[in-house]
């Protein structure tokens, strides 16, 4: 008989810092995040502060191998850059690695390994190199006041400064004329196996300094 996991089935979370909280807010509804928080999909609640500890492993990762962009309590944008090497990058990627085992549960952590490793796979050689917006979340309150181009447009301006590519991977169709806008625009329509939903990889070429 299948039954699901209870709060004390899963180890003690810490609260939540705002940010983090804001992120599983906004994020919430993603299929990439569902599918991982699956085993705590049961109790609104429990998954919601899942997922934020998910983005406060996520924030630690990025603000050692890239960088983080919080605006207040309503939002972040969190990035690999080349600022790490690549074996640093397999350092922080494995302890977050780790963090998420204890974490997400069995069946999340299963998908979350098995998307993970197929979105990779989908990934062109040359973006290897590029600078990677692995999260971007505002807080649904906060939206409609430019939070979010703000996020990303210091991180972005310095991408042009060092003529860096930059790419990112998106579920939500809605989003696709934002990151457009951004200069996003070269676009790879892609299909994750795993929950057989459809995603757009997009790419943004660094723009030439202006005279």
């Amino acid at each position: 008989m299948h039954t699901h996991p209870t709060s004390s089935s899963l180890p003690p979370l810490p609260e939540p810092s705002p940010v983090c909280d804001a992120l599983a807010t906004a994020l919430m509804d993603d299929p990439f995040y569902q599918a991982v928080t699956v085993d705590s999909a049961h109790d609104p609640a429990l998954r919601h502060r899942v997922l934020a500890q998910y983005f406060a492993l996520a924030m630690d990762e990025a603000n050692a191998v890239g960088e983080v962009m919080v605006s207040g309590d309503d939002g972040a944008a969190l990035w690999a850059t080349s600022r790490a090497t690549a074996s640093e990058k397999a350092v922080h990627s494995a302890r977050r690695t780790e963090g998420l085992a204890r974490c997400l549960g069995p069946m999340g952590f299963d998908n979350y390994q098995r998307i993970g490793a197929a979105m990779e796979a989908q990934v062109p050689d040359p973006l290897h190199a590029a600078w990677y917006l692995s999260i971007l979340g505002v807080r649904p309150a906060a939206r409609g006041r430019g939070v979010a181009q703000r996020l990303v447009a210091q991180t972005l301006a310095r991408a042009d400064g060092a003529g860096a590519t930059c790419y990112l991977e998106t579920f939500n169709a809605l989003s696709l004329a934002f990151y457009r806008r951004l200069g996003f625009v070269r676009e790879v329509p892609c299909v994750e196996p795993v929950s057989g939903r459809a995603y757009w990889l997009m790419v943004r070429e660094a723009r030439p300094p202006r005279d």
